[in-house]
């Protein structure tokens, strides 16, 4: 499968994609692959574990801008309205061009009062690094070493907030500049950086939008610009390092349709790489998330037994009877908690799966799930919970898989299946696993909302999901968690 078919795979299997062995792990390793006769490159998780977070990243393919040569006229323009800034982040990623030792500016924003608003520029110094520098209202950080000047793709975030005029620089992940009173003296200090401006992406601006210099460009290629009003914390950084774009206070995301890109700057695109382990060679290298690779599911010990016990144990009544409802040659639930077929599930197979296990779940003549009955719901559900719902599918469909999704969830969690829930502990942590992928279910329900539907509630007992347009009215399961007994 490609990665992200084979993350989704293993997790529905109550399993996690293969980490990376230790390094005295990997010989032994390797050997037992081989003996098994795997051989080549095998999906690889990151440690990490951000790679699988957001369902655009699978097939992502981000726009890239190329600045060739250094000129006055290659230029693109942010077309996006900025508010006053009190705090700001700018990330993107970038190679630098390394044949050209002169100092570069990647952004400039400026408004009409101070052209000088807000800018990060850069140069290659004699040891090899790209240093930065921070601008703001004029006032400048020193020039410091963030990365090497290698030509390889590297990450960068700035933060400044008016308070204190304190700023940070972090380079692939890790901070390695920061300091306080950067324009925050002054008679009118505190300032924060004003509104309406024009952001400018490969040139330093000398007059508002224009009057570029062509030995203070950028040359070198840039992806992935993303603006917030808002400092970010490291672990965010960390994250939209990984592609993993922070909503919240988002002033300008990364998007081919809000640039205003100059003729002579080229436009490629680029698809994300993620890690394989080379069988044979001991090695990690990286592929296209994309590529079909053989993958590996590793089972944490503790939950290996239980499922094992579950399944040995199991009579297999519920998912029978689910499957003599269902056409005979493509059962809803395969009977083996370990395997199942890899095929994509599609909103109306899921649909007609998840009708049929209510009414199953409904009328049944034993109320007490058995430990492979619970599991099996389980795995439907995170299936269904991963169902790609495609534009224009039938929203009454959608609507109704809300509705099925919701009174199963709600027949699992009665009161008698709590000896049940127990008895699988190891292997799926207690019913806040449910809310949990409920709360990715919510996510499906957004296109059911119209500017004459601005809201959804789909109850059935006890449970509900409930969804409106821009703020999601569930909580974090974490926070939930803290205020409920471990039980």
């Amino acid at each position: 499968l490609d990665w992200w078919h084979a993350d989704r795979y293993c997790e529905q299997h109550f399993a996690q994609l293969l980490f990376e062995p230790q390094d005295s792990e990997q010989a032994s390793f390797s050997n037992l692959l081989q003996s098994h006769r795997v051989r080549g490159s095998v999906w690889l998780n990151e440690r990490d574990g951000v790679l699988h977070k957001p369902k655009w990243r699978r097939d992502h393919v981000v726009p890239v801008l190329v600045f060739g040569d250094k000129t006055d006229t290659k230029y693109v323009k942010v077309l996006s309205d900025f508010p006053a800034l009190p705090a700001v982040t700018a990330c993107a990623h970038l190679q630098w061009d390394t044949r050209t030792p002169e100092i570069a500016t990647i952004f400039s924003y400026a408004v009409p009062a101070f052209i000088n608003e807000f800018q990060l520029r850069g140069f290659v110094d004699e040891e090899g690094f790209v240093r930065f520098a921070l601008i703001v209202h004029g006032h400048h950080s020193p020039y410091l070493p963030m990365f090497r000047a290698d030509r390889q793709w590297h990450h960068f975030c700035v933060t400044w907030q008016q308070e204190n005029g304190t700023w940070a620089i972090y380079a692939d992940g890790k901070r390695r500049a920061s300091a306080s009173g950067l324009c925050a003296v002054g008679p009118s200090a505190p300032q924060a950086i004003y509104g309406q401006g024009t952001f400018i992406i490969g040139q330093d601006q000398d007059s508002l939008g224009g009057t570029f210099r062509e030995k203070e460009s950028f040359s070198g290629n840039i992806t992935d610009l993303h603006i917030w009003q808002k400092v970010l914390g490291a672990e965010q950084i960390e994250k939209v390092r990984s592609c993993w774009v922070v909503e919240q206070d988002l002033v300008f995301g990364w998007s081919s349709n809000a640039l205003e890109v100059e003729s002579t700057v080229r436009e490629v695109t680029a698809r994300f790489l993620c890690p394989v382990l080379e069988v044979g060679s001991s090695g990690f290298s990286y592929a296209s998330c994309l590529q079909s690779l053989p993958f590996i599911c590793r089972y944490r010990k503790d939950a290996y037994w239980q499922l094992k016990k579950a399944q040995l144990e199991s009579s297999h009544s519920l998912v029978g009877r689910m499957n003599t409802l269902v056409c005979p040659a493509a059962p809803a639930i395969p009977e083996n908690i370990f395997t199942s077929d890899v095929q994509d599930m599609n909103l109306s197979v899921a649909l007609g799966a998840l009708d049929v296990l209510a009414t199953v779940l409904r009328e049944g003549e034993t109320p007490v799930l058995e430990s492979s009955d619970l599991l099996a719901v389980l795995r439907l559900l995170k299936q269904v919970s991963d169902v790609e719902v495609q534009e224009g599918e039938e929203l009454e469909m959608l609507e109704q898989l809300g509705q099925y999704y919701v009174e199963v969830t709600e027949l699992i969690l009665e009161e008698q299946n709590i000896e049940t829930w127990s008895s699988v502990s190891q292997v799926i942590r207690g019913p806040m696993a449910v809310v949990e992928l409920c709360d990715r279910m919510v996510s499906h329900l957004a296109p059911l909302l119209t500017a004459g539907r601005t809201k959804i509630t789909i109850q059935h007992g006890n449970v509900g999901l409930r969804r409106v347009t821009v703020k999601n009215l569930w909580f974090g399961y974490g926070a939930l968690q803290r205020c409920l007994s471990g039980a």
